[in-house]
Formats: structure tokens, C-alpha cells, sequence
């Protein structure tokens, strides 16, 4: 579908929500994903943040969302830009803070920042993460929880280290 396809449809109303979604996944036209972006439905604007195609000047945008789901699916895309990431790991949603603490880019230190954070959901994705420093998987493989115990052991093994 061409941009002009698009906007003639879209100003129709003629597609339903799994179409827009669907668009939002896959479309590589950054006039189609900032149109999307501005949709009231927040299902659509996550579905925005988690294309791989995604323009940082939308990703910006999306990373100031009210809706902690969007924020969160930011945090989560590869693509997303260091200072972003950076900013929301102070984020007060935890979704979003796990977010950031599975993202393969997310720099070390916001990663040991994380690994101390008082949820468990945001201890068990940097135990997830395979850029996580040895030392601080280490430290979580012996934590009380489970789930954080047994992925940051996992993830030792992924690395070589035997425990």
C-alpha cells in the first residue's frame, strides 16, 4: 500500500484496529509510522515502538508516552537511542525499567543500576541479559527468587561459566 493508499483509508476510517496494527509492525514509511504514532489507541502506538524501522524522531516521541505499554516497547526496541534508554531506566514504571534492562544495547552501568532495583520482575531481565557483567550475574544467581536465580544462572552457562 502506497503512503497515498494509506492516508486516503486511514482518513476513511476504512481499517480496522489489526490492520493498523499490522501496518505499524511491518511499515517502513516514516510517514505512515508518524501518522500512526499520534493514534489515540496506544495498542497502534506500541506497535509503532516495536518496528524495527522506527525513526529516532518518533522513538523520541514515543518514549514520552503516557501510556507505560508504549514506554515500555520503546525501551525494548534495539533501535532505540542510548540517551533514551538512559532516561527511561529512571522511568516509575517497572515494565518499562525491564524494558531497558532486556535491551542488548542498554549500557553496563544502567544494567548494574538495574540489577539493585527493589522489583524482581527488573532483577530477573538483566539476569536475562546476555550483556550483563559476569560479576553482577554472579551476585544474582544466588538471589532468593526462583526465576532470577535460575535465568542468571542460565545466563552464566550462555557465557562459558560454569555454577
Amino acid at each position: 500500500m502506497t503512503d497515498k493508499e494509506f492516508a486516503y483509508q486511514y482518513a476513511l476510517g476504512t481499517l480496522s484496529t489489526g490492520a493498523l496494527i499490522k501496518i505499524a509492525n511491518t511499515s517502513t514509511s516514516k510517514y505512515v509510522l508518524t501518522i500512526l504514532s499520534k493514534n489515540i489507541d496506544w495498542y497502534i502506538r506500541k506497535s509503532v515502538a516495536n518496528n524495527p524501522n522506527i525513526p529516532i524522531k518518533i522513538i523520541t516521541k514515543l518514549s514520552k508516552d503516557k501510556e507505560w505499554y508504549v514506554r515500555a516497547w520503546v525501551a525494548k526496541n534495539p533501535n532505540t537511542p542510548i540517551d533514551i534508554l538512559i532516561k527511561l531506566s529512571k522511568d516509575k514504571d517497572d515494565d518499562v525499567k525491564g524494558g531497558i534492562a532486556r535491551n542488548p544495547n542498554t549500557p553496563i552501568d544502567i544494567l548494574i543500576k538495574l540489577s539493585k532495583d527493589k522489583n524482581n520482575f527488573v532483577k530477573y531481565c538483566v539476569a536475562r541479559n546476555s550483556n550483563t557483567p559476569i560479576k553482577v550475574l554472579t551476585k544474582l544467581s544466588k538471589n532468593k527468587d526462583s526465576y532470577i536465580k535460575k535465568y542468571a544462572k542460565q545466563t552464566l552457562l550462555d557465557k562459558g561459566i560454569k555454577v
